[in-house]
């Protein structure tokens, strides 16, 4: 009975992981914006396409989002093309850094990464958090780059 509850969750809380925030640069209908990551946007102007001539940036401690406003207060709000702050960041043992969800380039000890890189089997992402590179659950710890 546990392993099955197990199963469950664990399914339950990868489908939370990739579907609780929307694909970067996609124009959201709330707010005729298009995130392009955390704190950047692009119009679109009534359009399905995001207007990429020009970048805008949300001002300090807030987050574009899919909210009417936006850009919101990042402790209320999470932004809406999820966490890209650990994108392409050396983790902290300088191994590798995770450049999306599910690819990652190795450091070499170095504090950027190199263009040596890889991807996940199916079913696991990166997270900047673990010795293993990619794995299939989070934790309390997880850190996860947002990049499809």
């Amino acid at each position: 009975m546990y392993k099955f509850i197990y199963v469950v969750l664990s399914v339950f809380l990868l489908h939370l992981i990739y579907q609780t925030w929307s694909d970067c640069n996609v124009c959201q209908a709330s707010n005729g914006a298009a995130c392009i990551n955390q704190t950047s946007y692009h119009l679109c102007f009534g359009s399905d396409q995001p207007y990429t001539n020009q970048t805008f940036t949300c001002t300090d401690g807030l987050v574009c989002t899919d909210q009417p406003v936006i850009c919101f207060q990042r402790s209320e709000t999470p932004s809406s093309c999820g966490d890209t702050d650990s994108c392409g960041q050396c983790a902290p043992n300088y191994v590798f850094a995770c450049t999306s969800r599910t690819t990652f380039a190795f450091c070499f000890g170095a504090t950027t990464p190199t263009n040596v890189t890889g991807s996940c089997l199916d079913n696991y992402f990166c997270d900047s958090s673990s010795q293993d590179i990619c794995v299939n659950k989070t934790t309390d710890d997880s850190i996860i780059c947002h990049l499809d």
